[in-house]
């Protein structure tokens, strides 16, 4: 294994795609893609579209690129032996300035996407935050419905046990009620009864006045001119 493979299995970076819209893993798997004279690179797609014509701009930080040379359709992975021969024959400078540009371009794709995942937890930390203010209100309306309806509820009971009072006093008065009435009742019907039976059995009778005889009819009976009869029987 060589340090440079053990390096990228330990620390792998994969270049994307800077247009946010797209930021897909840029390979030679389809097309070549496209790079920037400012340090940009884009898909084969998003290249095309942005960087199709000359003169263009960058999306990225709005650059000019006028020059064919301002714009380059690159191989990620080129052969070895095409990286071997590139530099060779240029002046040394040269060859530090281009070793020092492409490690500024890695530089750069690396700032480019730290930046782009802290602002993508930024917006994920604001969603959750927006979210749980908005279950927080949520809950705070729900535990207050909660809190009527209990109360609700704690007024029904006591209504519905006032009425049940209520009505338990109501029918023990209307019981009380109908057993004085049955009573009132027998008592009448006892009491008529017992005038009734002492009419017929003629201990009780109504004292009518007798009428007073004049004084000439007093002073003699029907039977003083009859006369004497003896009596002849034996005792």
């Amino acid at each position: 294994m060589t340090l440079d493979t053990e390096t990228n299995s330990l620390h792998p970076f994969v270049l994307k795609c800077n247009v946010s819209a797209c930021y897909q893993e840029v390979s030679n798997k389809t097309d070549q893609p496209w790079i920037t004279v400012c340090g940009h690179i884009f898909c084969a797609s998003c290249g095309l579209a942005e960087l199709g014509k000359l003169p263009a701009i960058c999306p990225i930080c709005s650059h000019q690129l006028t020059s064919p040379f301002d714009i380059i359709q690159s191989e990620l992975n080129p052969p070895s032996h095409f990286v071997e021969m590139v530099l060779m024959g240029l002046n040394p400078d040269d060859c530090l300035e281009a070793a020092r540009r492409g490690i500024s371009f890695w530089q750069s794709q690396s700032i480019l996407q730290l930046s782009t995942a802290e602002n993508s937890v930024q917006a994920t930390r604001s969603q959750v935050v927006e979210l749980q203010s908005h279950y927080e209100d949520k809950v705070a309306g729900m535990n207050r419905e909660i809190f009527s309806l209990r109360e609700e509820c704690h007024r029904l009971k006591e209504e519905n046990s006032k009425l049940q009072n209520h009505k338990s006093e109501v029918s023990a008065n209307q019981r009380a009620q109908s057993y004085s009435n049955i009573d009132t009742k027998q008592h009448v019907e006892d009491k008529s009864t017992t005038t009734i039976n002492t009419n017929a059995s003629g201990t009780i009778r109504k004292q009518y006045p007798r009428p007073s005889i004049p004084p000439h009819h007093a002073r003699s009976s029907r039977n003083d001119n009859l006369p004497q009869r003896q009596f002849l029987g034996k005792f």
